[in-house]
């Protein structure tokens, strides 16, 4: 991204966002921009931002550039870390590997003991693909015994370009069905977790009647939108796809890409694809789920696994939501 999309990105989001803007970092791989840019990003922030805004910047890497000049970057700065991590050795390795076919897990490792030893805070990020979902218990084992609590897990369902057929990588639904509930088993713990699993924590906090973090379980789209390195904006980094590009930062103003009509056609149409889904019992947790998962016929891919899961901890989330009471009362 050149100096001139950084400085209209940041500035026409900061003067729209007022009380708070929220950046979040990906690529690719965001490290490859260098630190020189980043430090250009807090200055931009800093010399943009209104009287008592609050800005947050989070970053999503592999961990293999990070370094002990990084990592005093973000601690100064207080950037949240997300680090790509599948697992053990064996199981990162085998679709994260360099471009000489070297596998990475020993190099993450070291980026996120860098980042632990600099005091950055940080969460790991699992995808579940074909390989990992089937090892959930040992995932999970393997995260805490290297003392990593904040986890989040990313089912992978990706089509061939060409045939329009779920990848031979992607998770199927009865292995996501599975990993979800022998995950949930390992995690609850007697009703006293002792790791932060995003999904989980979500579930939680709509059976609390509060409102979810995660943008697949609100009732709409639009938690966020997407800035392309040119300046295109989409309303989605799962739909970077022409027929959704709502148009250019450099040409239009955020305020006014924020109010076209194409992007509220595309929040509403999560509510608008999943006839299924109207009478479901659980329909209140996952509002149709993310758009991303669905099929031709609109239709949630990954929907039985959820049904089968909501069911099978549902008696235990509650246990759950009745000691949060306890504990903030």
């Amino acid at each position: 991204m050149d100096d001139r999309t950084l400085r209209a990105m940041i500035s026409g989001y900061m003067k729209s966002a007022v009380k708070g803007a929220s950046f979040g970092w990906q690529g690719g791989e965001p490290l490859l921009a260098g630190i020189d840019f980043f430090k250009k990003v807090v200055a931009y922030q800093q010399s943009y931002g209104l009287s008592a805004q609050l800005v947050s910047n989070n970053l999503q890497t592999n961990g293999l550039l990070l370094n002990e000049e990084w990592a005093r970057f973000f601690r100064q700065y207080r950037f949240f870390i997300g680090v790509s991590l599948d697992g053990p050795e064996e199981d990162h390795n085998r679709y994260r590997y360099s471009a000489n076919e070297k596998g990475c897990f020993q190099r993450t490792m070291e980026g996120l003991r860098i980042l632990r030893d600099q005091q950055v805070e940080f969460g790991i990020l699992t995808v579940v693909n074909d390989v990992t979902a089937k090892k959930p218990a040992e995932l999970y084992d393997f995260f805490i015994r290297n003392g990593f609590s904040r986890l989040q897990f990313i089912p992978c369902v990706e089509r061939d370009a060409r045939t329009g057929e779920v990848t031979d990588y992607s998770v199927t639904v009865e292995d996501y069905r599975d990993f979800l509930c022998i995950l949930f088993d390992v995690w609850y713990n007697n009703g006293q977790p002792v790791a932060s699993i995003r999904l989980f924590e979500n579930i939680l906090a709509i059976k609390m009647g509060v409102e979810p973090e995660i943008c697949a379980f609100k009732n709409r789209c639009g938690s966020y939108w997407v800035v392309e390195y040119n300046g295109d904006v989409y309303p989605c980094d799962f739909f970077v796809e022409e027929q959704w590009m709502l148009g250019n930062l450099l040409e239009t103003s955020i305020r006014d890409l924020m109010k076209k009509r194409r992007r509220r056609n595309f929040n509403n149409r999560k509510m608008e694809q999943s006839s299924g889904c109207k009478a479901c019992e659980w329909n209140f947790i996952c509002h149709f789920g993310c758009q991303h998962y669905r099929s031709a016929l609109g239709e949630n891919v990954l929907c039985e696994a959820y049904r089968e899961f909501f069911r099978y901890s549902g008696r235990r989330f509650e246990v759950l939501k009745e000691n949060n009471r306890e504990w903030h009362s």
